[in-house]
């Protein structure tokens, strides 16, 4: 018996009895080299941990490749150590596995199996001429009787996930990763992989049995298998290029920075540069240079043709798997973007001017208010991003040269910037507004949105009243805290003097924060970014402050910041918090996030502080964290 579900249109009986037949007579072909995967022995994941529940859920499959007994199967099976992994074939027989290599950059491993009789392999064609929009099927298998499962849909897409994927409507349940996608013909065109969108979710296993499922196309495994064979795992390649646009569909390929130490800086590519082609494929957006670069693996030698002063001109580039992590660097001034003439049909150009200088910082004494910076090391900066993209990337205690308009005057100047990670500076602040009116309490107003029910409240200036330097605290109540304005309450006054913009949200259960309310928040703080201008957002606990228990808020404060990367600049949790099971990303150039502890020095951080902080995730140290110090660190989250 074969189990099947359909996410086809609507048919006929007779059609879908004609489809029935088709997707058993496809499956049938392919099922013989279907197997489950079982692993044995395996560590305990984190409590309250959603993707521990899908690792341990069902075996996952995997797909014979070679008659000898070489399979491949979803890397699902080795995220977490376990004492053996064991092959079921379709009659049951176990036979324990080896691991022979990884394709990390893919999600797959190629396992080993011993056997005294051929095995029955499927062929994976060097080319796939299935259409978009086709009929496709998921094959697994389940239980101890090793019943066939099915799951019919179409091709949605190819070159997804930054070039790599397969998309399918077919719904995937973990029992489908590491088995086949093969169309009606019995095919072979893809291996199912757990997988998200970037940003999409805190573990790629979160959208399982959504409808959305992504498949490895077979003609790039069979490309990868030859090294597999060998024992060679697979590393993403990696370039080391930061873009200038903060949009990666905005028409626009130049570089606002080449990280230290990386492909492209050995090769020669500066910032300035304006990247034309990748690989052969001509670029207009950034989101087109990292479908092009996707596909691509550490010591893959691809192409680069760019622009600089005008003039085309290409290198060859040989991709890694690893680039020095970022420490992300300041010059301690907050800057604003102004329009400013260009002298050309009294068109307007954005300046990127010096707003203020903290004390003691690397700028006191060497830059002033109302300095213009217009490049950096030689390279031109037109917008606020750009300039902090170059210190996120900038090597550390290296002195850097400021081209500055100062007074009409044109001049150069030297500092060396500081890391940003270490102690809460306590630098006086500017203030957000000149005169602070009789009337302190600024009030409370609803958040909500119309789909869902997460209560929400912010405490914020009316319209009227706005200034430049406000900043954006979200702060995730604990999940017995039912009442957002409540909360806000005894925070409105510190608010208001440190002119932080303060939004509460409320789990939907009063027991949990669940993975599926990351996009609740999200979007929450998107509307607050529409209806307040603030320069910077972070979100926080309660139990940043010290002395407050953490709560299940701490590790959804965790998922959201490393799950949602645009909308925040900074995350403060408790040093007790127990961090949730999500795949660790590095910190990004063009999103750099910051993490406030209440902690006095690094030696009493928590253990899971260590692969942030070795991931380039910049720690500042709180010390005996009081709700004005929170306020202040969101404030110090603008300074450049």
């Amino acid at each position: 018996m074969i189990l099947f579900a359909s996410s086809l249109p609507a048919q006929t009986t007779t059609q879908r009895q004609q489809m029935a037949t088709a997707i058993r007579n496809a499956a049938n072909r392919v099922l013989p080299a279907v197997v489950s995967i079982e692993v044995v022995g395996v560590a305990a994941a984190a409590a309250g941990s959603d993707s521990s529940e899908v690792a341990s859920d069902a075996p996952s499959c995997g797909v014979i490749v070679d008659a000898s007994g070489l399979i491949i199967a979803s890397d699902i099976i080795l995220r977490r150590p376990s004492a053996s992994v064991l092959v079921v074939l379709p009659d049951e027989t176990r036979l324990a596995a080896k691991v022979v290599a990884r394709d990390q950059h893919r999600g797959l491993v190629l396992l080993q199996v011993k056997t005294n009789a051929p095995l029955t392999a499927v062929e994976l064609p060097g080319e796939v001429t299935t259409p978009v929009g086709a009929s496709v099927i998921a094959v697994g298998r389940y239980g101890t009787d090793q019943s066939p499962m099915v799951s019919s849909g179409i091709l949605s897409a190819s070159g997804r996930l930054e070039g790599t994927m397969l998309q399918t409507d077919a719904r995937v349940s973990p029992t489908y990763y590491g088995g086949p996608l093969i169309d009606l013909y019995g095919n072979t065109i893809g291996i199912l992989v757990p997988a998200v969108a970037p940003g999409g979710a805190p573990d790629d296993t979160s959208w399982y049995d959504s409808g959305i499922a992504f498949a490895v196309p077979t003609p790039v495994l069979a490309q990868k298998l030859i090294r597999l064979r060998e024992g060679t795992d697979i590393q993403q390649g990696l370039i080391g290029i930061v873009p200038r646009s903060k949009d990666p569909l905005e028409q626009d390929t130049e570089l606002a920075a080449v990280r230290v130490r990386s492909p492209a800086e050995k090769a020669g590519i500066k910032a300035g540069d304006t990247i034309m082609a990748v690989a052969g494929q001509p670029v207009t957006m950034f989101q087109e240079v990292k479908q092009a670069l996707g596909p691509y693996d550490a010591g893959d030698e691809i192409e680069i043709r760019y622009k600089r002063d005008g003039r085309e001109s290409s290198v060859r580039v040989t991709l890694t798997d690893s680039i020095p992590p970022l420490r992300p660097q300041s010059i301690g001034v907050w800057a604003v973007e102004r329009s400013g003439e260009t002298g050309d049909d009294d068109d307007s150009a954005v300046e990127v001017v010096v707003a203020d200088v903290l004390p003691e910082s690397p700028s006191d004494g060497k830059l002033r208010e109302g300095d213009v910076i217009q490049g950096m090391n030689g390279a031109s900066i037109d917008t606020l991003a750009t300039l902090r993209r170059k210190l996120v990337t900038a090597e550390p205690d290296a002195e850097i040269t400021l081209d500055v308009v100062r007074e009409g005057d044109a001049t150069q100047i030297s500092l060396t910037p500081r890391s940003i990670a270490g102690e809460l500076t306590q630098q006086a602040l500017p203030k957000w507004t000149e005169e602070l009116p009789a009337d302190k309490n600024w009030g409370t107003k609803e958040l909500r949105l119309p789909d869902v029910s997460n209560l929400g409240a912010y405490t914020a200036p009316d319209p009227d009243a706005m200034r430049d330097g406000l900043a954006l605290l979200v702060v995730l109540l604990p999940p017995e805290q039912r009442d957002p304005k409540e909360a806000l309450a005894d925070l409105l006054d510190v608010a208001y003097q440190q002119g932080v913009v303060v939004c509460a949200i409320c789990s939907e259960d009063d027991q949990r924060w669940q993975p599926k309310e990351i996009d609740v928040v999200s979007r929450m703080t998107t509307m607050m970014a529409q209806r307040v201008q603030v320069g910077a957002t972070a979100i926080a606990s309660l139990a940043a402050v010290k002395g407050v228990k953490p709560t299940a808020a701490d590790s959804m404060v965790i998922a959201m910041a490393l799950s949602d990367r645009k909308n925040f600049d900074g995350i403060a949790v408790s040093d007790q918090a127990r961090p949730p099971a999500v795949r660790l990303r590095e910190n990004e150039p063009d999103r750099s996030l910051q993490i406030l502890l209440p902690i006095k020095s690094v030696d009493e951080g928590p253990t899971w502080l260590t692969p942030l902080a070795d991931s380039g995730y910049p720690v500042t140290i709180g010390g005996e964290l009081r709700f004005k110090d929170l306020f202040r660190w969101a404030r110090l989250l603008q300074t450049i």
